[in-house]
């Protein structure tokens, strides 16, 4: 059990980076590249090391018991990250993982696959992989350690900071993205619901039609190029918001790939293909050089 914050904020970075690199090395194992996993830039994922925190807090008195371990690591990794996900979602509008997928999930935020893994890998930690830790963490010199932690902890809430800052402009870049197509579409359905008014009108009155064929001329001849500028400034406009790449959003779109958004999700899987596109046309440029 850690004794004091500087224990505590010691295991809580060894536990977020060792979290990094177990997501890192799922990643590579499931799609066969690196990717940069997890909710900020830094090799560090919080999430984990706060899991381990509570579960250590909570259950060393009880870690003998093998069953009691497992039951309550099983329980408590599964509430923190249900409540981890439910929250970034209310909080940014953004589902980033989703688990829909799995049998015996809830809500898509835990399943019961990842919740066994969970509860094996915390027993695991509490009886064989966390003593040796905190004997690491005891006997490490508090002046580095001190130092190490200062200097982590400043990167970290940089990190935390850009990368809210970074969430804010995807989902505004996300909304004009989506106001532009619903724009595009509003004016499609204008177009389609005037030449049907106007051809509706030649239908029922056929011994006006040359006089009405003419009218129908003259009234888009009229329109026609003010009509024209403004869907080309849409689908301009489309374009550039399409073609915009901010620094982070890349990395946070490949972190989580299930990420659906709550309001925006047709641009931001519009958005998902044209950066699949991008990377893609840069990595055939890098290819033939």
């Amino acid at each position: 059990m850690p004794q004091t914050i500087y224990e505590i904020l010691f295991i809580f970075v060894i536990y977020a980076c060792l979290g990094w690199c177990t997501e890192v090395a799922y990643a590579a194992l499931d799609l066969g590249k690196f990717v940069n996993r997890g909710f900020l830039n830094g090799p560090y994922c919080p999430i984990y090391g706060v899991g381990v925190l509570i579960v250590i807090g909570v259950l060393t008195p009880l870690k003998y018991n093998f069953l009691i371990l497992f039951a309550g690591s099983f329980l408590l990794t599964s509430v923190l990250e249900f409540l981890t996900g439910w929250i970034l979602e209310k909080v940014f509008h953004n589902k980033w993982w989703d688990y829909s997928e799995y049998p015996f999930h809830i809500k898509g935020y835990v399943c019961l696959k990842f919740s066994v893994l969970w509860g094996l890998a915390c027993s695991f930690i509490m009886l064989v992989f966390h003593p040796v830790v905190y004997q690491f963490v005891t006997v490490f010199p508090k002046t580095p350690g001190f130092l190490f932690l200062a200097v982590f902890l400043s990167a970290f809430s940089v990190d935390c900071l850009f990368t809210v800052s970074t969430i804010l402009k995807l989902n505004r870049h996300l909304k004009g993205m989506d106001e532009v197509a619903g724009l595009l579409r509003e004016f499609s359905d204008e177009i389609g619901e005037n030449i049907y008014e106007n051809v509706a009108g030649v239908m029922e009155k056929k011994e006006k039609a040359e006089e009405l064929r003419r009218e129908l001329k003259s009234s888009v001849h009229e329109n026609l190029e003010q009509r024209k500028a403004e869907y080309e400034r849409l689908l301009k406009r489309q374009k550039e918001l399409l073609e915009t790449r901010f620094l982070g959003q890349e990395r946070l779109l490949k972190a989580f790939p299930g990420m659906k958004s709550k309001e925006y999700n047709e641009s931001l899987q519009k958005l998902k293909e044209q950066i699949k596109d991008f990377v893609k046309s840069r990595k055939e440029k890098e290819d033939s050089l």
